[in-house]
């Protein structure tokens, strides 16, 4: 299925309040995928470049240089970051965070080169993963689809203390199953996730399956719509001076 077709579908039954973000995991020597249009001014967060995608709607690439996240950065593959990432764990998992971090899936070190976020809407080619920020009852269509597509019975919470967006993200497409979970706990303020909202990534493949039964359904006019109909603007950071973007030359 198109992308671009897909994205429109989404805000058409369901009423997303953001954009639909494909994912580009960029391999070493390959020609980037997705082509950022704006360059960010300062290091950022993960949840940071995807809450600009999302909520502004442009096309922006995640260099390693310009990624201000150990999580983020380990589960990609730039760096090994596993004490940084231990230390934070310990702050909510105590005795229990080195288990932890060796069970959560990563990309193999310097087997990415960078990370494209792009709106469905704008990508031209299929990206490896979408991510949603999506609340509840648009959350549940969604995986209701994907079970009725996949032949699944169920899908489990993946509820992690950190991580939400990157490793979430990571984990669907490595273990080819949708992942959905509940912001990390300082996503209010780093993701822009101020109303609650719920991350929830598929694989491309497994997104294909989900939308493949919305197509279905809305032919038949069995969706419900749900959110509202505009977009959060360029405001995304309520006037923060840290998420900014300079158009590339």
């Amino acid at each position: 299925m198109d992308p671009s077709r897909s994205g429109s579908m989404l805000f058409e039954h369901l009423r997303l309040y953001h954009h639909p973000v494909g994912v580009f995991f960029e391999r070493q020597g390959s020609a980037p995928r997705a082509r950022p249009g704006v360059s960010p001014r300062n290091r950022l967060s993960f949840c940071q470049f995807l809450a600009f995608a999302r909520q502004v709607g442009h096309t922006v690439s995640v260099m390693p240089d310009k990624l201000d996240c150990s999580t983020a950065v380990d589960v990609f593959g730039f760096k090994q970051e596993g004490q940084r990432a231990i230390k934070t764990l310990r702050y909510y998992l105590g005795s229990k965070a080195e288990e932890f971090y060796h069970q959560r899936s990563r990309f193999p070190l310097g087997e990415i080169a960078s990370v494209g976020l792009s709106p469905l809407s704008l990508c031209e080619e299929r990206p490896d993963a979408v991510v949603m920020v999506v609340d509840s009852l648009q959350c549940a269509h969604l995986l209701d689809f994907y079970i009725r597509g996949s032949g699944a019975t169920r899908v489990d919470l993946s509820h992690v203390v950190n991580g939400a967006a990157c490793a979430n993200t990571v984990e669907a497409v490595l273990k080819r199953r949708p992942q959905v979970a509940f912001p990390c706990p300082g996503a209010f303020t780093s993701g822009k996730v101020e109303r609650g909202e719920m991350f929830l990534a598929f694989g491309w493949t497994q997104f294909e399956q989900t939308m493949e039964v919305l197509a279905e359904r809305a032919r038949k006019g069995r969706v419900s719509l749900l959110g509202g109909a505009s977009l959060v603007g360029n405001d995304v950071c309520r006037n923060c001076p840290r998420i900014k973007f300079d158009k590339v030359d």
